[in-house]
């Protein structure tokens, strides 16, 4: 499971949402959403997602459904907290909940393009078979 490079992108991905998921229970949000995603644990399901997706190893086609329902979140939660964000404040958790949105979209996207490389391998053997 873990020498597949696709895990370990999902890997630095779950590493990166727990951090999120740490955070926003220790700093306080100035904007609506920031204050919705943390009352309701919104951050929660980051996490939880990924780490299904990592045990998914053996069930490529749903790992790819899951990547893919990740990166559609991701995006979600990256223009809630883009739309919200205020220059003048300085820097806030919300640059920070952006940045992890991006890199974890970037992370995701390589992570479903490595499965569906293992995926053509696999079948390329059964076929050969």
């Amino acid at each position: 499971m873990l020498q597949r490079i696709q895990t370990v992108y999902l890997f630095i991905v779950l590493i990166l949402c727990s951090t999120c998921f740490y955070l926003s229970f220790n700093l306080d949000f100035t904007s609506p959403a920031g204050h919705y995603f943390q009352s309701n644990c919104g951050f929660l399901i980051f996490p939880i997602l990924t780490l299904v997706t990592i045990f998914l190893y053996k069930k490529r086609h749903l790992q790819v459904i899951f990547s893919i329902i990740l990166i559609f979140l991701f995006t979600i939660q990256g223009v809630i907290f883009g739309i919200e964000i205020n220059i003048e404040d300085g820097f806030s958790l919300s640059e920070i909940l952006i940045f992890e949105s991006l890199v974890c979209i970037l992370l995701l996207f390589f992570a479903r393009r490595n499965i569906l490389k293992d995926e053509a391998l696999v079948r390329s053997v059964d076929r050969i078979r």
